[in-house]
């Protein structure tokens, strides 16, 4: 019989009983005031019972949910469907319209020593062991299947849906792996996205069936309980080429993540990066003709750079048709342990300019150049202040840069910071369009927005020699079940195929004869609705 791993079991029984107590209590909430769960777990807890059986501490949230699955013949349907959507830990998760798993690569995944990157033993390059995300993979010994399962069990313990589900695999540069281990590795992942997470929580029984290959994994994902409708891979520029943009759409990748750093040569020779600039601009064509979303790692403060020059490089990024990335991680230089730059650091090689000089820059940046079609994911990453050899800035970044902004009166307008997330969207709904120059290409960012300027969802459009591709469809709001609808909510009401429409109307209208789609395995379904067919790990329709 399965369990979830730190599941008590010795308290199971007293567990049921606290939840039907907690049933009871709701159903005679005539008042309809909001039910506080934890005010009413203290006060069934007093019972002496549960006091030596919980030694006065209160059931963790998770372990309610297990009980509320395993055990739902016990609860009535108005009971568990409260409970689903008021226990719900961390509701940001899921705020994008899908739930994002993260997973880890084992082994060094990298042949360079750029001077700011850690090589902390026994851990994927550029990674610490103390991260969250890091350590979870530890415990899993790093197997794909093992992480994706236990993530998936923890979404659902947390009460996310977990049918839509982005995979964003880390762990340094991926193209560096053997293409063996990446095959297996994806293999796995697919495998433990196509198992039944829900039953096994309910049965607790285990199912062995796994697929006898990559392809037989993918074909199974596109009706699995757990679909995967894009991956995300990060690598290195000079790693990009035709052959291996052939393998990552074999695997299903939809997103790349370039580690760009920077748009200078000079500073590329000073952090002995071994690539230079036109790599990233061969890249970033590549990538884009071949559909795939493009994000880009840029870092301030780097050993040869200034806030003037910082702010060049983030306005060239997005002014120079050559870049022009989707997506952006914009991290400040960080001085940790396992790395050349720390010795620098100390050896006064490496002066990095102040605070305040950093926040003007990304305040600048986000306020004066971030356009409306890029989306900046992170500005800091998950370094632990043990990890560090010195904290240059506060882990709260990203909160000074919104309070700097609010009081001097300015807006970033990319799309986290307009997207609607859990808010209720205001009619008037309008399409709104921008066209731009990128890599070769014409690039169409087709987004629906409502009254106040939040993104409900969009579309990416690129034509260029002489093809049309949608790169990326995003429709935004609470993750809901598939076929699901909420009244309240913006998935499943029909925004995604009126985006789709847009995107062939412009198409045709260039007399371009078909339009492609690159898809996550577990989208397909969707646009064959639409009269879309697969075609080489693309999707594709003949328009009339």
């Amino acid at each position: 019989m399965y369990y979830p791993n730190n599941f008590p079991k010795d308290l199971e029984p007293h567990l049921i009983t606290l939840l039907i107590a907690l049933q009871e209590l709701w159903e005679k909430n005539t008042t309809k005031k909001p039910f506080n769960w934890q005010k009413h777990i203290h006060s069934i807890q007093k019972n002496s019972v549960y006091v030596k059986a919980f030694k006065g501490k209160s059931p963790s949230i998770w372990w309610l949910q297990f009980i509320l699955q395993r055990y739902s013949n016990k609860f009535s349907p108005e009971f568990l469907a409260f409970a689903h959507h008021s226990l719900i830990k961390t509701k940001m998760r899921s705020q994008s319209g899908i739930v994002p798993l993260t997973v880890f690569t084992k082994g060094v995944a990298c042949p360079f020593n750029c001077v700011y990157c850690p090589s902390e033993p026994n851990v994927p390059k550029s990674y610490f062991s103390d991260e969250p995300a890091v350590m979870r993979a530890i415990r899993s010994g790093f197997d794909p299947f093992k992480q994706t399962q236990s993530r998936l069990i923890m979404f659902a313990l947390s009460n996310h849906n977990i049918d839509k589900i982005e995979l964003i695999v880390k762990g340094g540069t991926f193209s560096f792996l053997p293409r063996r281990y990446r095959t297996w590795f994806f293999k796995r992942l697919y495998d433990g996205c196509n198992g039944d997470t829900l039953k096994l929580l309910t049965s607790g029984k285990k199912s062995l069936d796994t697929a006898r290959s990559l392809l037989e994994a993918q074909q199974k994902n596109e009706n699995a309980p757990s679909r995967i409708i894009g991956v995300n891979i990060e690598t290195r520029p000079d790693y990009i080429n035709e052959k291996e943009i052939l393998y990552l759409r074999k695997l299903g990748v939809t997103h790349v993540e370039l580690g760009v750093q920077t748009l200078s040569d000079t500073i590329y020779k000073i952090i002995k990066r071994g690539h230079t600039v036109q790599s990233v601009v061969e890249a970033t064509k590549l990538l884009k003709n071949a559909g795939f979303k493009v994000g880009y790692h840029l870092m301030l403060n780097l050993p040869g750079s200034t806030p003037d020059s910082d702010k060049k490089m983030v306005e060239q990024a997005f002014t120079d048709p050559r870049f022009m990335p989707d997506h952006l991680k914009l991290y400040p230089t960080t001085v940790t342990k396992f790395t050349p730059l720390a010795t620098w650091y100390m050896e006064k090689k490496y002066i990095p300019y102040s605070f305040s000089h950093l926040v003007d820059v990304i305040v600048y940046f986000k306020s004066r150049v971030a356009p409306p079609w890029v989306r900046i994911g992170r500005l800091t990453r998950d370094i632990t202040t043990h990890m560090m050899n010195e904290q240059l800035f506060p882990p709260n970044l990203r909160e000074i840069i919104q309070k700097k902004l609010h009081e001097e009166g300015k807006k970033c307008q990319c799309i986290r910071c307009r997207e609607i997330q859990l808010r209720q969207p205001q009619k008037p709904f309008r399409l709104r369009e921008a066209l731009y120059e990128a890599s070769g290409g014409k690039e169409y960012f087709i987004e629906k927005i409502d009254a106040n300027n939040r993104c409900l969802g969009f579309v990416r459009l690129r034509i260029a020699e002489g093809g049309a591709m949608v790169r990326e469809l995003h429709v935004y709001g609470k993750a809901l079940q598939l076929g699901a609808e909420e009244k309240k909510e913006t998935q499943h009401r029909g925004l995604g195929e009126e985006l789709l429409f847009r995107a062939e109307t412009i198409t045709k209208e260039k007399s371009i004869k078909s339009l492609s789609i690159i898809s996550g395995i577990g989208v397909r379904n969707y646009y064959k609705k639409f009269g879309y067919q697969e075609k080489n790990t693309y999707m594709v329709k003949t328009l009339s």
